[in-house]
């Protein structure tokens, strides 16, 4: 249920011991909500597509993307929670309606995303943390930055120049890279799994392909993924496990208190309680905020958990501090731009 602090040194894990009668309570998974939830994404989606197509209008076609956009990182929080078998209670509706729902329209895989990420979560922020491995790759993830080196990054990021890595490190979770070797990254994707893709493909590309307004939907759906993915989602990776002391569990790992605007755009369902979530995995996304105000009553969570204000408290993080008020970063994110 929690993290593995393998091969840490003495007294690095957080205890948990007084926690786990709360976490009973707070693991029981909302199936009702989380599939309304699920349902009220694609009604927006296809509601702001209706619109856009009909006005016809070059700014309700951006304003339509800007709604879906934020809907599309809904889905990326659901895939994550689908995951860790937290959007069903039933563990093959989960799968199969994170799938169908949530993973293939963001070209994605429940399963390949599970294997990795479980490893994330027993050895965060070490070599065998596949997240961390394209962290050390990826210059872009180096910090802290300049603020001149921080505005390059997101002039890049905002404009697609840098978007081949994230997309190369994706890779690893997408149905596509893994369909004609399904080993290729260590994971046997199962051959049910691959054929329940390509009916899915055919099926749905085959209705948009078909649909006269193909090119808009398209368009709609892909190009704000695209700028979300390489904007958005990639200042709430960066806020999760990058820059931090990770001299004990608590500073491993950073929760970001959110503004409304971030709880918008970048980390909606409560996902910037990341500690909370890397503690205790199996408490769904709707009680991680309760499970935070608990935490905090505890005197040795208060003192040493990473909690940052606001996503913009983390750019500032980023960037080199006074060396008066400095906070420890990760050794493997020290590199100065």
């Amino acid at each position: 249920m929690d993290n593995i602090a393998e091969g840490r040194a003495p007294g690095y894990r957080y205890s948990r011991r007084g926690t786990l009668p709360l976490i009973r309570i707070l693991s029981v998974v909302d199936n009702r909500r989380n599939a309304l939830l699920l349902a009220l994404q694609w009604i927006i989606i296809v509601a702001a597509m209706a619109i856009a197509i009909r006005a016809d209008h070059i700014l309700v076609y951006v304003l339509a993307g800007l709604v879906i956009g934020t809907r599309i990182q809904c889905l990326a929080v659901m895939m994550h929670d689908a995951c860790h078998g937290l959007l069903f209670s039933n563990r093959r509706i989960n799968d199969l309606i994170g799938d169908i729902f949530v993973a293939y329209p963001l070209v994605l895989s429940i399963d390949l995303y599970r294997v990795a990420h479980m490893v994330h979560h027993r050895h965060t922020n070490t070599p065998q943390d596949y997240d961390y491995r394209v962290q050390r790759k990826d210059p872009d993830q180096h910090f802290p930055k300049s603020g001149r080196a921080m505005v390059r990054l997101f002039f890049r990021s905002l404009f697609g120049l840098n978007y081949y890595r994230v997309a190369r490190a994706a890779r690893v979770w997408s149905p596509i890279a893994n369909f004609h070797n399904p080993r290729r990254f260590g994971f046997d994707f199962r051959l049910a799994l691959r054929l329940r893709y390509v009916a899915w493909a055919v099926i749905v590309y085959g209705l948009v392909l078909w649909s006269p307004w193909r090119w808009q939907i398209l368009g709609l759906f892909m190009i704000p993924q695209f700028i979300w993915a390489n904007v958005f989602n990639r200042i709430r990776a960066m806020a999760e496990h990058v820059g931090v002391p990770d001299a004990q569990e608590l500073n491993g790992t950073r929760t970001v208190i959110p503004t409304l605007l971030d709880r918008i755009l970048i980390g909606p369902l409560n996902v910037s309680y990341h500690l909370e979530h890397h503690l205790f995995p199996s408490v769904p996304w709707h009680n991680l905020r309760r499970l935070h105000g608990h935490l905090m009553a505890d005197p040795v969570y208060a003192a040493n958990a990473h909690i940052t204000q606001g996503y913009w408290g983390v750019v500032r993080e980023l960037m080199p501090q006074p060396a008066s008020t400095a906070r420890g970063v990760n050794s493997g994110h020290a590199k100065v731009e």
